[in-house]
């Protein structure tokens, strides 16, 4: 059996281009469709003509006491050349008593920047009133009530949902691309007579199968496991604590898919028929299993019914159930074992197929 695993290996490292461009795009895609997980901070370019730059730096630390936006300050020249380039949407002019914008074009930002900068302006002016009419006694702002704010247990914003459906629908769906392709060594090597020679050998039938499917298994574990890993580690995605639930998912989803290639390739023994069988497969699978888009969007029930027959579905339900709502492996207990069933189903009919077929 390890001797069929190591050779599988050494052919992997003489031809790694598979293996690497599905994992390369995997990583692409998930980049330029979500962008990162962690919490984006919008810049507001500031100037002002008015005051003075002492008075300025304390009007921009007045206004940088939030965590949701960053003021810098920059000149009129060069800001104004940034608004005409498109480089930004918009920038803020403060004046001692007011403030106005430079809008280049409409940005989604722009009213919540206004509702922080008039919140800031209208306590800073509040309290300069208060101190002209006592100019003996000293006006000091203080905060009698605080008010802790906590959301829902398990209620998930829009971003968030959108994020995790993402990541794990492109990182399932490219991986099915490089289990699949992997496994049509099979294909080629029936097709050539290897498979004929190493059945010849004293290694057992069983320990060749074996031999073969664990590497394929770990290749798909191996990719998930890197792309999730980057994400983590370069885009800041947090995958929550539920690592085991995560885990459990990845080894049931593979599993799952190479079977589910056994099958195939019992069913189409030509190399040539599978390279055009393959990307039919993987990609519908996205399609229906709503790695492409939610399945929310989807009234058509016939196609919600043969969501329901992919791998992809059930995975992306279970490694978005661990990281989106923590949930252990016995809260998401029913989507890993409809994956080992399909495995099972899967492989038994594969196995049993191509057996017949000598």
């Amino acid at each position: 059996m390890f001797t069929v695993f190591n050779l599988q290996w050494l052919r992997l490292k003489r031809e790694p281009a598979i293996a690497v461009m599905f994992l390369v795009m995997s990583v692409l895609f998930v980049f330029f469709m979500a962008g990162t997980g962690g919490q984006k901070v919008l810049t507001v370019q500031t100037f002002s003509d008015d005051l003075s730059e002492s008075q300025t730096e304390e009007w921009i630390d007045r206004l940088n006491e939030t965590d949701a936006f960053v003021f810098e300050i920059q000149d009129r020249a060069t800001i104004e050349k940034q608004i005409q380039m498109n480089q930004v949407a918009f920038a803020l002019e403060l004046n001692e008593d007011n403030y106005k914008y430079l809008v280049g074009q409409d940005s989604q930002f722009l009213m919540a920047a206004n509702q922080h900068v008039e919140k800031v302006y209208r306590s800073h002016l509040k309290i300069a009133e208060v101190n002209k009419q006592f100019p003996d006694n000293e006006v000091i702002q203080k905060e009698f009530i605080g008010i802790e704010s906590r959301s829902l247990e398990g209620v998930i914003s829009n971003s968030e949902e959108s994020s995790a459906n993402v990541i794990t629908g492109m990182t399932l769906y490219f991986s099915v691309f490089t289990i699949l392709f992997g496994l049509m060594n099979i294909a080629v090597e029936k097709r050539s007579g290897t498979w004929d020679r190493l059945i010849s050998t004293p290694l057992k039938k069983s320990q060749i199968y074996t031999g073969q499917l664990l590497h394929h298994f770990s290749i798909g574990i191996l990719q998930i496991g890197i792309c999730f890993f980057i994400f983590y580690q370069f885009f800041n995605y947090n995958f929550g604590t539920q690592y085991l639930s995560i885990v459990v998912s990845i080894l049931a989803f593979v599993f799952a898919v190479v079977s589910l290639g056994m099958l195939i390739i019992s069913i189409v023994r030509s190399p040539q028929q599978l390279q055009a069988v393959i990307p039919i497969t993987a990609t519908g699978m996205a399609m229906l299993g709503g790695a492409f888009w939610p399945l929310e969007i989807v009234s058509n029930n016939i196609l919600l019914g043969l969501a329901r027959i992919t791998p992809i579905y059930f995975g992306m339900d279970a490694l978005k159930g661990a990281i989106l709502y923590n949930q252990g492996i016995g809260e998401i207990l029913q989507p890993i074992s409809i994956l080992l069933l399909m495995g099972v189903l899967f492989m038994g009919m594969g196995l049993n197929l191509m057996e017949s077929k000598k």
